[in-house]
């Protein structure tokens, strides 16, 4: 790995201990002196490999199923897919070699959907990345023709009534994309000679690539911050670029306080923009994701082990947690949201808790499948 200049402040690893808090738990969201706030969570759920929804009502210490439902229609879980506040979007590859991209906004219950390729006439191609803003959808992918790869990146334009899109050529693999502001950002490998990564950006208004950034091996994948920053993730640092002045910052992680989200599948965000993830857990959890919470502000880390919040008996005979699969955020009532994997079948359920220095288990909920994303509507 080549050396970095850090310039960041060390990360440092909370693991929260506490006594354990067993508040009283409901499976069936019961409760004579609670009033269900406007607001709900809707779970996308892994059924048996089919995306389903679960909506659910609750306050700050009842929970409860819903019968509301909503118009994201049921489909195999995606080869991609991205959540961005409420707007859930996902690409399948289908049987005919035609890829199909499909956005659905939890705010309104509206759900779009686009051909994306269909002039491609073999099953030649790997969609790595997917990104949507406003009126453009943003789609790289890789053609392998005769043990040679190309790489390319597609621009939709969503209210074209024809199937309109620009083709742009890459020089290097494209892995992840990210759009903030008036750029779209690629996450690249230069898998044909060097091995490194860079940092592909470009203008959004003539879709043509500005400049590159070198960024040495193993960046993982990128996503943005709360803080205007684009955050560049690699197992044993991460870096973070300012959207501003595109001026790049490393912090490195002593031993012992990797805040690993660098795994993480999805992220969610709060108003003071600490963000919430499944992390892969530190030898002192059995588990093999626990919910974390990472600070950018402080560099921070707060893990939270199901053993400092939970008893033996809770977690193995009553909920059968196996790991846990999505984290989020319940900002009106101030509660972490955990979804999980039962042991040993395709259900799960969410979990509730209070936050730290405060942390208090709240209460409990069984849902038809594994949530793997949260959103808090």
């Amino acid at each position: 790995m080549k050396t970095y200049t850090i310039v960041g402040v060390l990360c440092a690893l909370i693991i929260v201990s506490c006594s354990k808090s067993e508040n009283t738990t409901t499976s069936e969201g019961e409760s004579e002196n609670s009033t269900l706030v406007l607001s709900d969570y809707a779970l996308l759920l892994n059924k048996d490999g089919i995306v389903t929804t679960q909506v659910l009502g609750a306050n700050a210490d009842t929970v409860l199923l819903t019968t509301k439902t909503t118009n994201l229609k049921k489909q195999a879980i995606p080869n991609l897919s991205i959540l961005k506040g409420a707007n859930f979007l996902q690409y399948h590859k289908t049987n005919n070699c035609t890829g199909v991209i499909t956005s659905h906004d939890f705010s309104t219950d509206v759900t779009n959907e686009w051909v994306v390729f269909e002039n491609l006439s073999a099953c030649d191609f790997v969609v790595t990345a997917i990104a949507q803003q406003n009126n453009a959808l943003y789609v790289s992918y890789v053609v392998t023709n005769e043990n040679t790869n190309t790489y390319m990146l597609r621009v939709f334009d969503t209210q074209s009534t024809d199937v309109d899109f620009v083709e742009i050529s890459l020089s290097k693999k494209p892995k992840d994309l990210v759009v903030a502001g008036d750029k779209l950002f690629i996450l690249t490998l230069d898998e044909l000679v060097s091995d490194e990564n860079s940092l592909f950006v470009m203008d959004l208004q003539t879709n043509t690539i500005t400049f590159e950034i070198q960024l040495g091996y193993d960046a993982e994948r990128i996503f943005t911050n709360a803080h205007n920053e684009l955050v560049i993730s690699y197992d044993e640092l991460h870096a973070t670029l300012n959207l501003s002045t595109l001026v790049i910052s490393y912090i490195r992680y002593t031993d012992g306080t990797n805040p690993n989200f660098v795994n993480a599948k999805s992220n969610h965000f709060d108003a003071a923009g600490k963000m919430y993830y499944a992390a892969v857990s530190p030898s002192n959890s059995i588990y093999s994701k626990i919910p974390a919470v990472h600070d950018f502000s402080s560099n921070l880390t707060t893990l939270y082990a199901f053993e400092n919040f939970l008893t033996e008996a809770k977690r193995t005979v009553q909920f059968q947690i196996e790991t846990a699969t999505a984290v989020g955020f319940d900002e009106e009532n101030g509660l972490i949201l955990i979804g999980y994997k039962k042991i040993g079948v395709n259900k799960g359920g969410l979990l509730r808790i209070k936050p730290a220095p405060e942390l208090t288990f709240i209460d409990n909920i069984d849902v038809d499948g594994i949530p793997f994303e949260i959103i808090d509507n």
